[in-house]
Parts: C-alpha cells; sequence; structure tokens
C-alpha cells in the first residue's frame, strides 16, 4: 500500500498537476496587482460635528452617551440654565398691565359718553318740540291780539270821524274831538306794534324750525345740543387714547414674545441631533456645569464617511476626483463600490477640520479621499478607524 502511494505522488502527472496548481494560485494572487492598483494603508475616516453649549448651566441627564446610534433626526436637551434674569420681562408685562387698564378705563368712559350723548339727544328733541309749541302758542296768541288791536282801531278811527263831523256842526267840542283822535293814533300804533311781535315770532319759529332757537339772541343751540359737542370732544379725545394704547400693546406683545423665546433659549439649549450620525465622544459629563461656548458632545458624520488610502505620488496624474474604486473592510467580504472624492499631495497641509481618526500621515505620500455610501448599521460606530483594503483600476 505504501509503494502504491509512493508511486502514486512519483508519477509525472501529480507533480505537473501540482505545479499548474500552484502556478495557477500564483497567479490568482498575483492579478489584483496587475489589473488594478492597489492601496497602501487604508482606513474609514468621518468628519465630526461638534455640539458647544450657547448657555452656562447644568449637563441634562438626556444627553446621550457616546456610541449613541441617531437612525432619525431627533431634539434632545443638552443643557438647562440655573438662574434666569427675568426683570426685563416682568417690567414689560407691567407695562402691558397698566396700558390694559387704561384702555379699558377709556373704553368705559366712551361707553359712558355714548349713554349721556343719547340722553343729550333725547333732551334736545324735548326741547325742540316744547320750544315749537311755546313759539306756536305765543304767535297764536300774538295773532289773537293783532285781530282785537285792529278791531279797537278800526273802532277808534269810527269814533273819531264821528265826533269830527260833530265838531264842525258845532255839537261836539274840540276837546272830545282831539282826545278821539289821540286815541286813534294809540290804537294804531298798539297794532303796529303788535304786528312786529307776530312779525318776530313768524322769524323765530322758521329758525327754531332749522334748528336755530334765537330765545332771547343769547344763543344759536340748546344746551342738550351743546352738550353733545362737547362729549363728541372728550370722545375723540378717548379713541384716540384707546388708538395709542392698542398700538402700543401691539408692539409690547413683540417684545414679550421675543424676550419669553429669548428667556425659552437662555432657560434650556435644545439641540437637533441629525439622522445618520453617531455619538463618538461626551467632552461634559451628565450633571456637571458648563461654560457658555463648552463643548457637550461630538457626533461623528456617518452620511460623509470616506476610505483615506496612502498612494505613491506617481500615481497623482492617473487619479482624478470621481474616479471609481473598489473597497473592502478588513475582516468583510464584500467590496464596496466608492468614487474618488479629493486629492491631497503629500506635501500639503492637512485639512483643520475635525475627524474622527487622525493617524500621523506617512511622508511623501499621496492621500485620497474616496467617499463612502451610508452604512447599513450604524452599530459599530460607521466603521470609523478599521482598516481597508482599496483597489483602482490600472486602466480607466
Amino acid at each position: 500500500m505504501a509503494g502504491r502511494f509512493e508511486q502514486l505522488i512519483r508519477s509525472n502527472q501529480v507533480r505537473v498537476a501540482v505545479a499548474t496548481s500552484m502556478a495557477a494560485l500564483g497567479l490568482w494572487a498575483f492579478a489584483p496587482y496587475v489589473t488594478s492598483e492597489v492601496g497602501g494603508e487604508a482606513f474609514v475616516n468621518a468628519p465630526l460635528i461638534r455640539m458647544a453649549s450657547p448657555i452656562s448651566g447644568l449637563v441634562a441627564s438626556e444627553l446621550p452617551p457616546p456610541g449613541t446610534a441617531i437612525t432619525a433626526t431627533r431634539t434632545a436637551r443638552l443643557v438647562t440654565a440655573r438662574i434666569l434674569d427675568t426683570g426685563p420681562l416682568a417690567g414689560l408685562k407691567g407695562q402691558q398691565a397698566a396700558l390694559i387698564s387704561a384702555r379699558d378705563l377709556a373704553l368705559r368712559q366712551i361707553q359712558e359718553l355714548g349713554a349721556a350723548s343719547a340722553r343729550a339727544v333725547s333732551r334736545s328733541a324735548r326741547f325742540g318740540q316744547a320750544a315749537s309749541a311755546r313759539l306756536t302758542a305765543t304767535t297764536h296768541a300774538a295773532h289773537q291780539a293783532l285781530a282785537g288791536c285792529e278791531a279797537e282801531a278800526a273802532e277808534a278811527v269810527l269814533q273819531r270821524d264821528r265826533i269830527e263831523a260833530l265838531a264842525e256842526q258845532r255839537f261836539a267840542t274840540f276837546t272830545q274831538r282831539d282826545r278821539l283822535r289821540a286815541q286813534a293814533l294809540a290804537s294804531a300804533r298798539r297794532c303796529a306794534m303788535l304786528k312786529d311781535q307776530a312779525k318776530a315770532l313768524a322769524i323765530e319759529t322758521r329758525a327754531a324750525n332749522s334748528g336755530l332757537y334765537l330765545a332771547g339772541a343769547a344763543m344759536d343751540a340748546p344746551y342738550g345740543d351743546q352738550q353733545r359737542d362737547r362729549l363728541l370732544l372728550r370722545r375723540q379725545e378717548l379713541e384716540s387714547v384707546v388708538a395709542d394704547a392698542d398700538a402700543r400693546l401691539a408692539e409690547l406683545a413683540l417684545q414679550i414674545r421675543a424676550e419669553e423665546e429669548r428667556m425659552a433659549r437662555a432657560s434650556a439649549f435644545d439641540a437637533v441631533l441629525p439622522a445618520g450620525t453617531v455619538v463618538w465622544s461626551q467632552p461634559a459629563p451628565k450633571g456637571t456645569t458648563v461654560a457658555q461656548g463648552g463643548s457637550l458632545i461630538d457626533l461623528v458624520d456617518c452620511n460623509r464617511r470616506y476610505v483615506e488610502v496612502a498612494l505613491p505620488e506617481r500615481r497623482m496624474e492617473a487619479i482624478l476626483p470621481g474616479t471609481p474604486a473598489k473597497v473592502r473592510l478588513i475582516g468583510s467580504d464584500v467590496w464596496l463600490d466608492g468614487r474618488v472624492a479629493s486629492i491631497v499631495g503629500a506635501a500639503a497641509q492637512r485639512d483643520g477640520a475635525m475627524l474622527a481618526a487622525n493617524p500621523d500621515k506617512e511622508a511623501r505620500a499621496l492621500s485620497v479621499q474616496i467617499s463612502l455610501p451610508l452604512p447599513a448599521t450604524l452599530a459599530r460606530r460607521c466603521d470609523v478607524g478599521r482598516l481597508a483594503e482599496v483597489r483602482f483600476p490600472r486602466w480607466n
């Protein structure tokens, strides 16, 4: 049995098969270096987002610990203020209360002036009715007196004419004649006076019908109308006070809202944690005091992760932004499709942005950044710092 096994091993067919297999294995292992440019040291990196406190206070207990994956955008309270100055807000609210009180008082006074104006209107109407009735009665009495006077004057004229005729015939004395003449003249003058009074009453009646009252020639409107004019002026003053108060209250409302928003921002700091990030570090522990501008947490942005690989400088002309590349994380069998995002020469100054991984840069090496898609899970902190194998196509 041993002889047959030794004979099989020493056969030419087995030797050729083993040699062919070893050659094929060598060619297979060396093929990627022929068809592709294999990068040197490569690792996954991503920029950091630093959350700083805009206020002074205590770090809240809602602060997520390092390693927390932010799969969906959410808001978290990071800092709570210890002392707030409420003096400016109290002053503004005091001014608002005083203006509201003054405005309400002016509105009540306007209502009372409205009631007083209605009473003045009613009194003016009653005064007009009474004045019209009085003028009507006085005019009627004047006409009656004028009619009686005219009758007496006519009788006096008849007696005067009769006595004059008798006096010419010497049946009456001249004294009687003169007395009757005087009586007739007095009656005529009294009737003329009564006629003038009737005309004056007619003029006063027409004036009263148009709203002008000439009683005693002292005023042209009743006291109720004059009182209404004063009430109207006072109402306009109060309406101006109300309008000014409303304008000032609107301005104060804006100031109070702005002050409340400022106090809300000063009382606590609520930060928006973007999706696709992972809490990388926590410089400020929970419950400690943080000053304004102090760092709270650092988030690694997995949406912008990339692989940084070092290549020889001679590849500078062959690789351009947008060049496709194949990336495989060490320990994984999956090749990821990536593209060159940026290229930095060996002697160029390194970008000063905050990065999650920052190994020492190799001298005289070309630094190439290759963008990667968002990982399927954030549990491994986006694989930041993990070594990778990168292959570039040797012929485009």
